[in-house]
């Protein structure tokens, strides 16, 4: 992403508005800002620190996932999503 293309766009109403929720740089207690620009001075953004996707459902999900995956390790079974190194991910 070209943050700075980005800022521009954003600044001069080229792109109506964004939600942003992933940074190069967290900022870690608030001692740094996560971009160079000043998005959060914009009224057209909405900032999230990477929790864009968080809903309540999504804990009894992870949940669910963790019992299928500790169940099978238990089992002797193959691990649901494996990371494939060979294919990169």
């Amino acid at each position: 992403m070209d943050e700075e293309a980005l800022f521009t766009a954003l600044s001069e109403g080229r792109i109506r508005g964004a939600g942003l929720d992933v940074w190069y740089r967290y900022p870690r207690h608030g001692a740094n800002r996560p971009s160079s620009f000043p998005f959060e001075r914009l009224e057209n953004v909405v900032l999230s620190p990477h929790r864009g996707a968080d809903v309540d459902e999504n804990e009894a999900l992870r949940a669910r996932a963790l019992n299928e995956l500790l169940r099978a390790a238990a089992a002797g079974a193959p691990i649901p999503n494996t990371v494939d190194l060979s294919a990169g991910y």
